[in-house]
């Protein structure tokens, strides 16, 4: 995903930088209630599984009702459900998808009350009402959740899965709920048993979802999840205690309450995953999705643009787990009239060329690899084409010759944009993994913040793939404000600020960030020269030739002044923060690997394959640390791998040795 493409320069050193249901109903037919082994078969009558699918209209009575059932059977309303409300969410989409939890489990509570009425009555007629009354319900309340997100600036209509599924869901584990407590069971004469049984799981399955529902509500005020935890424990040990206060009568069951427990926890699990995780994104290839127009977002009102002016577009898949990659593209930089008239960055996205992640296939990119971890997980790609390295907000009319060139450097705009889109569509995934090349690199080091503050009960992991931020003085305090960068700098962490204004660079933004976010690991990966004209000793050279975009033309020139700096770099930050940040240098001098097969087997220089330190990293959390997760530099660190960019003929620092190519510092 990282472009190559672009002309001359690829990336900017910066700030030290289940059923049989037919075609006519969706929705499966409920699994046969029948009488299981142990029960009487002439005795214990069974709801019509048939009949009793929700629907608008209800069905007839079944034949199977029993002309002397109980008429003042008692209604069973729970007496301990959830009735409080869930608090008023931090965002739209967090809100819609609690209040749809809740509605939920109010029909979760319905399903089962309505069941527990029929072990008195065993009135189809009945049931079905009562059925189509909770069904009916629901709808209502996705409907009122969509149209209050809608009313706050959030299209929810299309981000949970329908009403229909939401019902096959709960209601076909209810079925399957309703025949285990009736194993066994002598009906009616056991009715008041079983209807304590349904009551007591109906009660479990509504606190439940309300416990899903105020957690998702307030991820930031249970971003461990403890009191999510402890609700569902709590509806847990109730629905233990109130199985065992209906059996205390003595009634004759086969029923197991394991086995019952199991089928409501998995429906509100599968339920919980269907509101948070937008079913409309396809899981086999990448959406292509084109914002139009300004969009309102946490107060800002964003304008997504490319450089040149042209439409901005971004991509986006569904994986198989609720884990998330957020992957900002590489594509060059630009800052004033030369470089951006060329220029020598990507200045527009082709959604149907290369910027499209469905054309790449290697490296962490490989879906297909079972070696890849990233490889079931959803993925947000943030194209790039602002040429600020993600995070400019900026207009600028930069004279070139006798002619002014106008760049949108709106890099901050367009990440905000595709992040907004990414929370709304994956709600609350359970880890985070920010990455990206080259200039995508820096995209995910300053976009991690916001990111992190959209999604609070995530796990992170924060990787720049060749983007050290090795810059000199004199680039910080004159190119680099052209892009606005520090406008959009959170002012609540200290020192992030200080890192720009003082001059400290990405060695006092990363001790900021790292101690703001003890719990998030932060990495650097580059290889020990990262060459090429678009590499970090390309920028590095512009940097020592009084910013002359020329001198990428000779980016060898400043190899080994780039080694010794990122080096000393890397360790003096590792030396600062020693929890949670780790760098690792690979031999050669390739810029990025996140696109190459190397990540999977190169051990050149006795480094661990990438793939082994990034499992490492993602194993690594702070009540269990993993001790592979390590600072990682290789041993003879110039020698040149192939395919790895070198000067044409050789020219010093670059030296053959033997069938080699080497890069010798002295």
């Amino acid at each position: 995903m990282h472009r190559q493409a672009v002309s001359v320069l690829c990336a900017v050193i910066v700030l030290g930088v289940a059923g049989c249901g037919d075609d006519s109903d969706p929705r499966p037919a409920t699994p046969s209630a029948t009488p299981t082994a142990g029960a009487t078969a002439t005795a214990t009558i069974e709801p019509n599984p048939m009949t009793s699918v929700p629907t608008d209209t209800p069905t007839g009575p079944s034949t199977n009702t029993p002309t002397n059932a109980p008429t003042n059977a008692p209604t069973h309303t729970p007496t301990n459900a959830p009735t409080s409300t869930p608090p008023v969410a931090d965002y739209p989409a967090q809100q819609c998808a609690s209040d749809k939890q809740a509605a939920a489990g109010r029909y979760c509570q319905a399903v089962y009350d309505a069941y527990a009425r029929w072990e008195h009555l065993q009135d189809q007629e009945s049931l079905d009402s009562d059925l189509s009354r909770a069904h009916t319900a629901l709808g209502d309340g996705w409907t009122a959740a969509d149209a209050a997100a809608a009313a706050a600036g959030v299209d929810c209509s299309d981000r949970a899965v329908s009403v229909d599924a939401a019902t096959d869901t709960l209601f076909l584990a209810a079925s399957a709920a309703v025949t285990e407590i009736n194993r066994g069971l002598d009906l009616p004469d056991d009715a008041a048993c079983g209807a304590a049984l349904l009551t007591a799981t109906g009660q479990r399955c509504a606190a439940t979802l309300a416990a899903e529902s105020r957690h998702v509500a307030d991820l930031a005020g249970d971003r461990s999840g403890a009191r999510l935890n402890a609700a569902k424990a709590v509806a847990a040990e109730a629905f233990s205690e109130a199985w065992a206060q209906a059996l205390a009568g003595g009634c004759s069951h086969l029923a197991s309450p394991n086995a019952v427990a199991a089928l409501v926890d998995g429906a509100a699990a599968t339920l919980v995953l269907d509101t948070i995780v937008a079913p409309g994104v396809p899981d086999t290839g990448y959406l292509t999705i084109s914002p139009t127009g300004s969009v309102d977002y946490l107060g800002k009102t964003l304008t997504p643009i490319c450089m040149d002016g042209s439409p901005y577009h971004f991509f986006a898949r569904r994986g198989t787990v609720n884990k998330l990659v957020v992957y900002y593209q590489g594509g060059g930089a630009c800052w004033e009239g030369l470089t951006c008239a060329i220029p020598v960055c990507d200045a527009n996205v082709d959604p149907a060329g290369s910027d499209n992640p469905n054309r790449a296939g290697s490296g962490f990119a490989d879906r297909d690899n079972p070696a890849n971890p990233f490889r079931d997980w959803h993925s947000v790609v943030v194209s790039y084409c602002s040429c600020d390295v993600h995070y400019g907000d900026a207009a600028q009319d930069y004279p070139n010759g006798n002619a002014t060139v106008h760049v949108e450097h709106r890099g901050f705009h367009n990440a905000g944009v595709a992040e907004k889109w990414a929370r709304e569509h994956f709600v609350n995934p359970e880890m985070v993994f920010v990455t990206g090349s080259s200039a995508g690199a820096y995209g995910g080091w300053f976009n991690a913040v916001s990111l992190q503050r959209a999604w609070p009960a995530s796990r992170f992991d924060v990787l720049a793939d060749a983007g050290n931020g090795v810059i000199t003085a004199a680039f910080l305090a004159g190119p680099f404000g052209n892009w606005g960068f520090t406008r959009n700098l959170p002012d609540d962490i200290p020192g992030v600020r200080e890192s720009i204004e003082n001059g400290t660079g990405i060695i006092g933004y990363t001790e900021a960030v790292t101690a703001f976010f003890p719990d998030t690991d932060w990495a650097h990966y580059t290889t020990a020269i990262d060459g090429g004209i678009g590499g970090q000793t390309g920028f590095y050279n512009i940097m020592l030739n009084n910013n002359s975009p020329i001198a990428a033309l000779r980016w060898w020139d400043a190899s080994c002044a780039f080694t010794a700096a990122m080096r000393a770099q890397a360790l003096a930050t590792a030396a600062a923060v020693p929890g949670n940040y780790r760098y690792y240098i690979g031999t050669g001098s390739r810029h990025t690997m996140w696109g190459a097969n190397k990540v999977y087997d190169d051990t050149t220089g006795g480094v661990p394959t990438v793939v082994d330190w990034v499992n490492a990293m993602l194993a690594n959390v702070p009540d269990a640390s993993d001790e592979a997760w390590t600072n990682v530099e290789c041993e003879n660190c110039g020698l040149l791998l192939p395919g790895d960019p070198q000067p044409s003929p050789l020219e010093a620092p670059f030296q053959p040795q033997g069938d080699d190519v080497v890069v010798v510092c002295e």
